[in-house]
């Protein structure tokens, strides 16, 4: 086989060719298309600090209002001896008055709890000697 030097045969020519010119217009080139950096907000650091603070503050309201509100006392945690207790202190509170407050439910209620009538004739001796209060309905 024959040798083959690439160097001395000028058969096979380059397919690239440079411009002239050409390495020193390419960074001008290159920088005109490159586009132009906008300039990038400032966010202060007050308006930050601000929101913290806010939310600091809130935390420390919720912390404070949350334990005030279920503390608070409720009707519903008074119990049936208390009620009569706080009644037998009103001494200008009349069974009128007291009438006045309850409703066709609670009047049938008592009705049925304290059934009066003359097929039972022990239902008041009954109901007396289950009383915690059998002393304040004798003194009276």
């Amino acid at each position: 086989m024959k040798p083959f030097d690439l160097e001395n045969k000028n058969e096979i020519k380059s397919g690239f060719k440079v411009p002239d010119n050409y390495f020193e217009q390419f960074e001008a080139k290159m920088m005109a298309q490159i586009p132009v950096e906008k300039e990038t907000k400032v966010v202060s650091l007050f308006y930050r600090k601000q929101v913290w603070i806010s939310a600091i503050a809130a935390v420390f309201l919720l912390a404070i209002a949350i334990p005030v509100y279920f503390n608070m006392a409720s009707e519903s945690n008074l119990d049936a001896s208390t009620i009569e207790n706080y009644l037998a202190q009103q001494q200008n509170v009349g069974i009128t008055e007291l009438s006045k407050h309850l409703t066709d439910d609670d009047i049938k209620a008592l009705e049925k709890n304290l059934s009066l009538n003359e097929s039972n004739p022990d239902a008041v001796e009954d109901y007396l000697s289950e009383s915690e209060n059998l002393d304040y309905y004798i003194n009276e």
